[in-house]
């Protein structure tokens, strides 16, 4: 199975600064280029943290509204929405944590060996992910004849060199990935899981609840609109055409996969749609008991009001 990096800011943290080549790229770009993705990356920290804790603040402000279930069918439709959304972002940093573990380690290309004038080589990465991320290795000139004698071989015209891949990283530079990007954009979509459906629940009514639905999904976009306005197209095409990493899957593993995409994972969304839901009530409103019977005589109140 091949499994990329998915297309947005925390991939491009990931792929970008291990295809940086400080030979071809430059000194300059080279390191400019390292600040600007760190700079959005901690910009989209910083921002969705203040975010969740204006969200926060407006919770600790606010109750349930409507305790007599008569919203509630439409409560639970959209901490479901919302938590689908969620559920997304943290399936995408499961996914970069995997292939920061799956992908291919250095491998030494030469080893320290002395050579007949006693001089010893450097040891070299024959799978080095650098192959440069602003600038590309142009092909040289060639001759007619040469060009024949390629095509006659069997050779390409076209340039492969540079296409970004993660094969070849090192485990240092694995642990940073992890600690920078992995970790903090898990926790952050954890929190916005919580404070945004609690955030939901206490809105004032049935159409501000729906837009305030709409507003927590803004905040878990906002890495979405800082990769779109503040990335070039070539860079967007190679992070989303870059190399994928190989991984060996045995039966028992692709099993496991349908199992946690197709009904594990729609389960636990719901479940915990209803959890925030409960949650928000118990909160807010004491009386407030769950039961079969609450729950019919909440959905024929909301279907005689609409």
């Amino acid at each position: 199975m091949e499994v990329a990096l998915p297309a947005g800011l925390y991939g491009m943290a990931v792929a970008e600064p291990a295809a940086l080549d400080q030979k071809l790229d430059g000194n300059f770009m080279y390191y400019v280029e390292i600040i600007r993705v760190q700079f959005m990356l901690w910009l989209n920290y910083l921002v969705t943290s203040l975010l969740l804790f204006q969200i926060w603040k407006m919770n600790e402000q606010s109750a349930v509204a409507e305790c007599s279930g008569r919203l509630m069918l439409l409560e639970v439709g959209c901490v479901f929405l919302f938590e689908v959304r969620m559920l997304v972002d943290v399936r995408k940093c499961f996914s970069i944590m995997h292939l920061l573990w799956a992908a291919p380690s250095p491998v030494p290309a030469i080893t320290n060996s002395a050579n007949s004038f006693g001089h010893r080589y450097m040891s070299t990465r024959s799978n080095s992910p650098k192959a440069g991320a602003i600038l590309a290795k142009e092909p040289q000139e060639e001759s007619m004849i040469f060009r024949m004698y390629r095509k006659v071989r069997g050779g390409s015209d076209n340039n492969h060199g540079s296409q970004w891949k993660l094969d070849g990283i090192s485990r240092a530079y694995r642990t940073w990935c992890m600690v920078t990007v992995a970790i903090p954009a898990l926790v952050l979509s954890i929190i916005l899981g919580y404070l945004g459906g609690i955030y939901i629940m206490r809105s004032a009514n049935d159409g501000e609840m729906l837009t305030n639905t709409l507003a927590v999904v803004f905040v878990a976009e906002i890495e979405e609109f800082l990769y779109a306005a503040f990335t070039s197209d070539a860079m967007r095409y190679n992070l989303e055409n870059m190399q994928p990493v190989d991984i060996d899957l045995t039966n028992r593993q692709r099993l496991a996969h349908w199992f946690a995409c197709s009904i594990l994972y729609p389960a636990m969304t719901m479940c915990v749609a209803a959890l925030v839901v409960h949650h928000a009530r118990t909160l807010d409103c004491h009386d407030d008991e769950w039961s079969l019977k609450g729950i019919m005589s909440a959905a024929m109140q909301f279907e005689s009001t609409s």
